[in-house]
């Protein structure tokens, strides 16, 4: 008989917070599952200066977590923490039920998370980045946010959510993840997002199909559903973590 109640940890994309799971934790808690969600390094409460992060500090903070829980969990990442929660796995299967990538980039032919949005003709997200004068970080302004980010977040979300943006270490973003046997043999699945102006339709599919990623759940929503969609998304991870 199948488990139907998991642990589930869920870890945030750039430049947001543990908050952002906010609207969705309910719906999977209403399910059974135990679910955590936390602040990166340089997140919400996590302070740590932005010349200290990397792609590995951000896989070790989340292995700590997963080490602390230690029983197996369904570990999900959003948008950039595909590439986070990949460097996990292929770090350490142990406590790794399922990955369960949300609108996210993944990381293949040793190709850094700038590269895959560069490639992706359809993402609006490099040009609407503001960089600081040493490109150590980046920021959003509120249209974007709005607009590209959270396509179809209403005024009063994006109001609540703009002053938690962080300004988001960049370093992160050039640094490569090279996945072999342990990524590989982790199940994996994928809550693709057809409006998604962050990573294209078309550029989530090809990373899909890169990984060999077969269980995918489609959601009609831009790249944030966690806040604008949080009932249908937490009904695809819920679907997803019993399958």
């Amino acid at each position: 008989m199948i488990n139907s109640k998991k642990t589930i940890v869920l870890v945030h994309g750039a430049w947001e917070g543990a908050w952002s799971w906010g609207e969705t934790i309910p719906f999977l808690e209403a399910e059974g599952h135990k679910v955590i969600a936390f602040d990166l390094p340089g997140h919400g409460d996590n302070e740590k200066p932005i010349s200290e992060i990397s792609l590995q500090l951000y896989a070790d903070s989340v292995r700590k977590e997963l080490d602390s829980i230690a029983e197996p969990v369904i570990l999900v990442g959003h948008s950039f923490a595909g590439y986070i929660i990949s460097q996990v796995a292929e770090d350490s299967k142990k406590f790794i039920e399922k990955l369960v990538f949300v609108a996210s980039a993944i990381p293949y032919d040793n190709k850094p998370a700038v590269q895959i949005f560069k490639e992706d003709t359809e993402s609006e997200l490099l040009a609407n980045m503001i960089f600081s004068e040493d490109e150590s970080y980046a920021t959003l302004g509120r249209e974007a946010i709005k607009d590209v980010i959270m396509t179809g977040a209403t005024d009063e979300q994006v109001d609540y959510a703009l002053p938690k943006f962080v300004k988001q270490a960049t370093k992160p973003f050039f640094e490569i993840v090279k996945t072999a046997k342990n990524f590989r043999e982790v199940p994996k699945a994928y809550v693709e997002t057809t409006k998604d102006r962050v990573i294209s339709l078309a550029a989530q599919r090809k990373v899909q199909k890169e990984t060999g990623i077969n269980e995918v759940v489609t959601l009609e929503d831009g790249h944030v559903p966690l806040v604008t969609g949080p009932e249908n998304l937490g009904k695809a991870l819920n679907q997803i973590a019993t399958s």
